[in-house]
Protein backbone atom coordinates (compact mmCIF):
# COMPACT_ATOMS: atom_id res chain seq x y z
CA UNK A 1 0.00 0.00 0.00
CA UNK A 2 2.84 2.43 0.97
CA UNK A 3 5.27 1.90 -1.73
CA UNK A 4 1.62 2.52 -4.23
CA UNK A 5 0.83 5.64 -2.18
CA UNK A 6 4.40 6.79 -2.40
CA UNK A 7 5.36 5.93 -5.72
CA UNK A 8 2.20 7.62 -7.44
CA UNK A 9 2.81 10.77 -5.20
CA UNK A 10 6.33 11.14 -6.08
CA UNK A 11 5.42 11.11 -9.69
CA UNK A 12 2.75 13.23 -9.89
CA UNK A 13 5.06 15.96 -8.36
CA UNK A 14 7.57 15.08 -11.14
CA UNK A 15 5.17 15.58 -13.89
CA UNK A 16 4.14 19.20 -12.14
CA UNK A 17 7.14 20.46 -12.42
CA UNK A 18 7.75 21.82 -16.08
CA UNK A 19 4.76 23.49 -15.76
CA UNK A 20 5.19 25.37 -12.49
CA UNK A 21 8.22 26.53 -14.47
CA UNK A 22 6.77 27.39 -16.87
CA UNK A 23 4.31 29.28 -14.34
CA UNK A 24 1.11 27.80 -16.13
CA UNK A 25 -2.28 29.03 -14.93
CA UNK A 26 -2.68 27.01 -12.01
CA UNK A 27 0.59 24.84 -11.97
CA UNK A 28 2.16 25.97 -8.95
CA UNK A 29 -0.42 25.53 -7.54
CA UNK A 30 -0.94 21.73 -8.62
CA UNK A 31 2.59 20.98 -7.71
CA UNK A 32 2.56 22.70 -4.30
CA UNK A 33 -0.06 20.58 -3.32
CA UNK A 34 1.30 17.43 -4.56
CA UNK A 35 4.54 18.30 -2.25
CA UNK A 36 2.26 18.64 0.75
CA UNK A 37 0.03 15.50 -0.22
CA UNK A 38 3.29 13.26 0.25
CA UNK A 39 3.89 15.16 3.29
CA UNK A 40 0.63 14.92 4.67
CA UNK A 41 0.92 10.90 3.92
CA UNK A 42 4.38 10.61 4.98
CA UNK A 43 3.23 12.09 8.44
CA UNK A 44 -0.20 9.86 8.87
CA UNK A 45 1.69 6.75 8.03
CA UNK A 46 5.02 7.67 10.22
CA UNK A 47 4.48 4.88 12.62
CA UNK A 48 4.68 2.67 9.45
CA UNK A 49 8.14 3.98 8.08
CA UNK A 50 11.55 4.74 9.29
CA UNK A 51 11.42 7.44 11.62
CA UNK A 52 14.50 9.71 10.64
CA UNK A 53 14.03 9.17 7.28
CA UNK A 54 10.89 10.04 7.19
CA UNK A 55 11.83 13.18 8.94
CA UNK A 56 14.70 13.90 6.43
CA UNK A 57 12.28 13.47 3.30
CA UNK A 58 9.73 15.95 5.51
CA UNK A 59 12.26 18.23 5.94
CA UNK A 60 13.25 18.89 2.34
CA UNK A 61 9.45 18.52 1.09
CA UNK A 62 8.61 21.34 3.50
CA UNK A 63 11.79 23.91 2.39
CA UNK A 64 10.21 22.82 -1.27
CA UNK A 65 6.78 23.37 -0.66
CA UNK A 66 8.04 26.94 1.01
CA UNK A 67 9.44 28.21 -1.90
CA UNK A 68 6.71 27.11 -4.00
CA UNK A 69 4.34 28.67 -1.53
CA UNK A 70 5.40 32.54 -1.11
CA UNK A 71 4.56 32.45 -5.00
CA UNK A 72 1.67 30.71 -4.59
CA UNK A 73 0.41 32.81 -2.01
CA UNK A 74 0.84 36.05 -3.72
CA UNK A 75 -0.74 34.13 -7.11
CA UNK A 76 -3.48 34.51 -5.32
CA UNK A 77 -3.85 37.57 -3.60
CA UNK A 78 -3.00 39.53 -6.55
CA UNK A 79 -6.18 37.75 -8.15
CA UNK A 80 -8.28 38.31 -5.15
CA UNK A 81 -7.10 41.35 -5.21
CA UNK A 82 -7.79 42.31 -8.38
CA UNK A 83 -11.36 41.16 -7.94
CA UNK A 84 -11.96 42.71 -4.27
CA UNK A 85 -10.97 45.92 -6.10
CA UNK A 86 -13.56 45.70 -8.84
CA UNK A 87 -16.11 44.57 -6.60
CA UNK A 88 -15.74 47.66 -4.52
CA UNK A 89 -15.50 50.19 -7.86
CA UNK A 90 -11.95 51.21 -7.23
CA UNK A 91 -11.04 53.50 -10.36
CA UNK A 92 -8.51 52.50 -12.43
CA UNK A 93 -5.37 54.51 -10.69
CA UNK A 94 -6.28 53.42 -7.45
CA UNK A 95 -6.78 49.63 -8.61
CA UNK A 96 -3.28 49.76 -10.71
CA UNK A 97 -1.69 50.58 -6.96
CA UNK A 98 -3.06 48.07 -5.50
CA UNK A 99 -2.65 45.44 -7.69
CA UNK A 100 0.86 46.04 -9.62
CA UNK A 101 3.01 45.46 -6.59
CA UNK A 102 1.44 42.10 -5.74
CA UNK A 103 1.91 41.24 -9.54
CA UNK A 104 5.88 41.75 -9.32
CA UNK A 105 5.92 40.55 -6.28
CA UNK A 106 4.46 37.56 -7.46
CA UNK A 107 6.92 36.96 -10.29
CA UNK A 108 9.48 37.59 -8.44
CA UNK A 109 8.56 34.90 -5.86
CA UNK A 110 7.71 32.42 -8.93
CA UNK A 111 11.55 33.48 -10.10
CA UNK A 112 12.73 32.13 -6.44
CA UNK A 113 10.65 29.04 -6.83
CA UNK A 114 11.50 28.19 -10.60
CA UNK A 115 15.47 28.94 -9.07
CA UNK A 116 14.90 26.51 -5.83
CA UNK A 117 13.10 23.90 -8.37
CA UNK A 118 16.70 23.85 -10.79
CA UNK A 119 19.29 23.85 -7.61
CA UNK A 120 21.22 21.29 -6.46
CA UNK A 121 19.36 21.23 -3.35
CA UNK A 122 16.58 20.36 -5.75
CA UNK A 123 18.14 17.64 -7.22
CA UNK A 124 19.02 15.91 -4.41
CA UNK A 125 15.86 15.56 -3.39
CA UNK A 126 14.69 14.18 -6.77
CA UNK A 127 16.80 11.46 -5.99
CA UNK A 128 15.67 10.84 -2.80
CA UNK A 129 12.29 11.00 -4.10
CA UNK A 130 12.78 8.68 -6.75
CA UNK A 131 14.42 6.40 -4.12
CA UNK A 132 11.61 6.24 -2.03
CA UNK A 133 9.46 5.93 -5.07
CA UNK A 134 11.39 1.97 -6.21
CA UNK A 135 11.35 1.43 -1.72
CA UNK A 136 9.86 3.61 1.15
CA UNK A 137 11.98 3.59 4.12
CA UNK A 138 9.74 1.22 6.05
CA UNK A 139 9.92 0.44 9.96
CA UNK A 140 8.94 -3.55 11.79
CA UNK A 141 5.08 -2.40 11.77
CA UNK A 142 4.85 -2.26 7.90
CA UNK A 143 4.53 -5.74 8.45
CA UNK A 144 0.81 -5.31 9.02
CA UNK A 145 -2.19 -5.65 6.97
CA UNK A 146 -2.62 -2.85 4.97
CA UNK A 147 -6.84 -2.52 5.58
CA UNK A 148 -6.37 -2.20 9.28
CA UNK A 149 -3.24 0.15 8.99
CA UNK A 150 -5.36 2.33 7.04
CA UNK A 151 -8.04 2.47 9.08
CA UNK A 152 -6.47 3.15 11.62
CA UNK A 153 -4.24 6.08 10.09
CA UNK A 154 -7.60 7.41 9.32
CA UNK A 155 -8.92 7.26 12.41
CA UNK A 156 -6.20 9.41 13.61
CA UNK A 157 -6.54 11.88 11.84
CA UNK A 158 -10.15 12.26 11.91
CA UNK A 159 -10.06 12.44 15.71
CA UNK A 160 -6.71 14.85 15.29
CA UNK A 161 -9.19 16.94 12.85
CA UNK A 162 -12.14 16.98 15.85
CA UNK A 163 -9.59 17.74 18.71
CA UNK A 164 -8.58 20.73 16.39
CA UNK A 165 -11.74 21.73 16.16
CA UNK A 166 -12.58 22.10 19.78
CA UNK A 167 -9.37 24.43 20.41
CA UNK A 168 -10.66 27.30 17.91
CA UNK A 169 -10.91 30.00 19.05
CA UNK A 170 -8.76 32.78 17.20
CA UNK A 171 -6.97 33.08 14.09
CA UNK A 172 -4.00 30.89 14.13
CA UNK A 173 -6.48 28.17 15.74
CA UNK A 174 -8.67 27.89 12.60
CA UNK A 175 -5.43 27.99 10.40
CA UNK A 176 -4.57 24.73 12.38
CA UNK A 177 -8.00 23.11 12.19
CA UNK A 178 -7.15 24.08 8.34
CA UNK A 179 -3.91 21.96 8.43
CA UNK A 180 -5.80 18.92 10.64
CA UNK A 181 -8.40 18.68 7.70
CA UNK A 182 -5.99 18.81 4.71
CA UNK A 183 -3.92 15.99 6.23
CA UNK A 184 -7.62 13.79 6.57
CA UNK A 185 -7.90 14.48 2.90
CA UNK A 186 -5.03 13.79 1.84
CA UNK A 187 -4.89 11.00 4.13
CA UNK A 188 -8.24 9.57 2.70
CA UNK A 189 -7.16 10.47 -1.10
CA UNK A 190 -3.89 8.48 -0.80
CA UNK A 191 -6.06 5.27 0.32
CA UNK A 192 -9.27 5.17 -1.34
CA UNK A 193 -7.65 6.77 -5.09
CA UNK A 194 -5.91 4.62 -7.26
CA UNK A 195 -3.89 2.95 -7.76
CA UNK A 196 -4.46 2.10 -3.79
CA UNK A 197 -8.23 1.88 -3.78
CA UNK A 198 -8.16 0.05 -0.56
CA UNK A 199 -10.96 1.52 1.57
CA UNK A 200 -14.54 2.92 -0.19
CA UNK A 201 -17.18 5.38 0.25
CA UNK A 202 -17.77 5.88 3.83
CA UNK A 203 -13.35 7.36 3.71
CA UNK A 204 -13.88 9.43 0.83
CA UNK A 205 -16.89 11.20 2.61
CA UNK A 206 -14.44 11.82 5.55
CA UNK A 207 -11.73 13.19 3.28
CA UNK A 208 -14.14 15.60 1.89
CA UNK A 209 -15.65 16.62 4.89
CA UNK A 210 -11.53 17.49 5.58
CA UNK A 211 -11.81 19.12 2.02
CA UNK A 212 -14.50 21.34 2.88
CA UNK A 213 -13.10 22.50 5.91
CA UNK A 214 -10.00 22.89 4.42
CA UNK A 215 -11.73 25.07 1.65
CA UNK A 216 -13.87 27.60 3.60
CA UNK A 217 -10.83 28.05 6.67
CA UNK A 218 -8.53 28.79 3.18
CA UNK A 219 -11.19 31.57 1.87
CA UNK A 220 -11.52 32.54 5.41
CA UNK A 221 -7.45 32.98 6.28
CA UNK A 222 -7.01 34.15 2.55
CA UNK A 223 -9.67 37.35 2.63
CA UNK A 224 -8.47 38.39 6.38
CA UNK A 225 -4.69 38.45 4.95
CA UNK A 226 -6.00 40.25 2.19
CA UNK A 227 -7.62 42.62 3.96
CA UNK A 228 -4.87 43.43 6.34
CA UNK A 229 -2.23 43.98 3.79
CA UNK A 230 -4.98 46.82 1.86
CA UNK A 231 -4.88 48.50 5.21
CA UNK A 232 -1.36 48.27 5.04
CA UNK A 233 -1.25 49.59 1.27
CA UNK A 234 -3.70 52.12 2.01
CA UNK A 235 -2.24 53.98 5.03
CA UNK A 236 -5.83 55.03 6.17
CA UNK A 237 -6.89 56.39 2.51
CA UNK A 238 -10.30 56.42 2.37
CA UNK A 239 -10.86 54.83 -0.98
CA UNK A 240 -9.62 51.53 0.42
CA UNK A 241 -11.93 51.33 2.89
CA UNK A 242 -14.88 49.38 0.53
CA UNK A 243 -11.87 46.84 -0.30
CA UNK A 244 -11.43 46.15 3.18
CA UNK A 245 -15.10 45.77 3.71
CA UNK A 246 -15.73 43.26 0.21
CA UNK A 247 -12.87 41.40 2.32
CA UNK A 248 -14.44 41.12 5.30
CA UNK A 249 -17.76 39.86 3.94
CA UNK A 250 -15.58 37.17 2.30
CA UNK A 251 -14.30 35.90 5.75
CA UNK A 252 -17.66 36.27 7.08
CA UNK A 253 -19.28 33.98 4.29
CA UNK A 254 -16.38 31.64 5.05
CA UNK A 255 -17.28 31.38 8.70
CA UNK A 256 -21.42 31.05 8.07
CA UNK A 257 -20.60 27.97 6.73
CA UNK A 258 -18.30 26.48 9.71
CA UNK A 259 -21.17 25.12 11.53
CA UNK A 260 -22.06 22.97 8.71
CA UNK A 261 -18.90 21.81 7.59
CA UNK A 262 -18.01 20.62 11.48
CA UNK A 263 -21.37 18.82 11.29
CA UNK A 264 -20.85 17.06 8.42
CA UNK A 265 -17.11 16.16 10.03
CA UNK A 266 -18.87 15.11 13.09
CA UNK A 267 -21.26 13.10 11.18
CA UNK A 268 -18.88 11.09 9.12
CA UNK A 269 -16.42 10.05 11.66
CA UNK A 270 -18.96 8.82 13.77
CA UNK A 271 -18.69 5.66 11.95
CA UNK A 272 -15.17 4.99 12.80
CA UNK A 273 -15.76 5.03 16.63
Amino acid sequence: MLTLAVGDLVRQIQDGVPAALADEPDAVHQLRTSVRRLRNVLAAFRRYLDKDATAELRSRLKEWGDALGRARDLEVRTLQASTAADASGLDSAARSALVDPLRTAHEHAHADAARWTRSDRCRELTALLEAWAAEPRLSGRASQPAKKSARRAVRRQAERTLEAARELTDLESTHELRKAGRRLRHTCDAITLAPVGLLGRRTKRLGSAGHRLQSLLGDHRDALLLAEHVRAHAESSPEYDAVVAVCHDRALTALADLPAALGELEASAHWRR
